[in-house]
């Protein structure tokens, strides 16, 4: 099982600086990737209800919180590592024109040597739907055909039509080109009955939000009948966690009412073997304290509780 972490771009830790102080530590100590958390816009006053209730509070959803943009932290993030795999996690992807998206992925995909990895999701804020100029009654319908335009748009050996409700072209060429033959994996993120399948039909992986390991079984059936429908082999999605985590020494836990992994190394590693034995392929840490304390979480992870799991 890899471990990936997310990094510090929401609120007074999304700083150059210490964006690469993490980055570059994550990458030298052989963590498996990074994830960047997304949003556009936030309300004065919010009345629509996160997907997550367990992921955060509702404070990072205020005004005045600031969330630096995916797709530009992962170009920095492609210019500071060598090995480190990255990803959004998630991107609203009805947000989002999917030819211009797809021409910035294949651009990062290129500079980064294939290391890129999109985490779609629908999106869940009223407010933000509204602000962008997307209905949000259309958000499944959109993630669906965009997924569909991304892949022709990366594929394509010459110029190429898609016809879809949102989007139409006909015998066009992106002009920046991936270096991964198929273009950057598309993982799904989302718990629910409708995004299980979404990744059964059309992921290369799964994001599963907050779950626990008694969780995971029921929707990793889900999406391996699902993905049986469509014709696809099962076995080729990855699936993966997302969980917060601190460590056993003093930290400024930003998150303090979420649950969150946490113990000695043997107990920490013993949550880790649990998603491993589930059939969890990746587990994403959310750490959320101060940089230094992420870099010094990273690096007892490494000494003290991945030895563990081997």
């Amino acid at each position: 099982m890899d471990i990936g972490v997310s990094l510090p771009t929401v609120g007074p830790s999304g700083r150059r600086k210490y964006l690469i102080q993490v980055a570059t530590a994550a990458d030298w100590l052989g963590f498996h990737s990074l994830w960047v958390s997304s949003h556009v816009a936030l309300p004065a006053q919010r009345h629509s209800t996160c997907l997550y209730p367990r992921a955060t509070t509702s404070d990072a959803y205020n005004w005045g919180v600031a969330w630096l943009d995916p797709i530009a932290v992962l170009g920095l993030v492609a210019g500071v590592t060598e090995r480190i795999t990255f990803g959004t996690h998630v991107l609203a992807l009805p947000y989002r024109n999917p030819v211009i998206l797809a021409g910035e992925l294949a651009a990062l995909d290129q500079l980064s040597l294939g290391r890129v990895v999109l985490g779609a999701g629908i999106g869940w804020m009223d407010e933000e739907f509204t602000t962008v100029g997307v209905p949000k009654r259309q958000r499944g319908a959109r993630t669906d055909e965009y997924i569909e335009v991304l892949r022709t748009l990366w594929q394509a050996e010459k110029p190429t039509s898609f016809h879809g409700r949102f989007v139409d072209f006909a015998d066009m060429w992106l002009t920046s080109r991936t270096h991964s033959p198929a273009g950057p994996p598309i993982y799904v993120g989302g718990n629910t009955e409708p995004a299980l399948r979404r990744v059964g039909r059309l992921g290369d992986g799964w994001l599963g939000h907050e779950v626990y390991p008694e969780e995971i079984p029921p929707s990793v059936g889900l999406i391996r009948q699902y993905a049986e429908q469509a014709g696809r082999d099962p076995e080729r999605i990855v699936l993966s966690a997302r969980r917060g985590l601190v460590p056993p020494f003093p930290v400024m836990n930003f998150m303090s009412d979420r649950t969150n992994i946490t113990g000695s190394p043997a107990q920490v590693a013993e949550v880790f073997a649990s998603y491993r034995q589930v059939g969890i392929d990746l587990l994403v840490l959310d750490l959320n304290m101060r940089p230094q304390e992420i870099v010094d979480t990273l690096e007892w992870l490494a000494a003290d509780v991945l030895p563990l799991l081997s």
